[in-house]
């Protein structure tokens, strides 16, 4: 009964984390760009998690929402 709704509360929870992630990562660049500092890859990972978090949700969306749709409807 609530699976689009569901799918689309899971859809913009992934897009809320990769905005954050894409954001969190484009203002390291942004930073170290700004301060002549080299990139670092261990920095780059550990703030694009968010990311990485939002393509898993992105993936597994159609799980997730059939789950979200058996809570609501209990």
């Amino acid at each position: 009964m609530y699976n689009r709704i569901a799918k689309t509360v899971v859809w913009l929870v992934a897009a809320g984390f990769l905005v954050v992630g894409l954001m969190n990562l484009g203002l390291y660049w942004f930073k170290c760009h700004h301060d002549h500092v080299e990139l670092s890859v261990w920095a780059c990972l550990v703030r694009g998690i968010p990311f990485f978090i939002g393509v898993a949700i992105l993936i597994k969306s159609s799980a997730l929402a059939a789950w979200v749709d058996e809570l609501l409807d209990s």
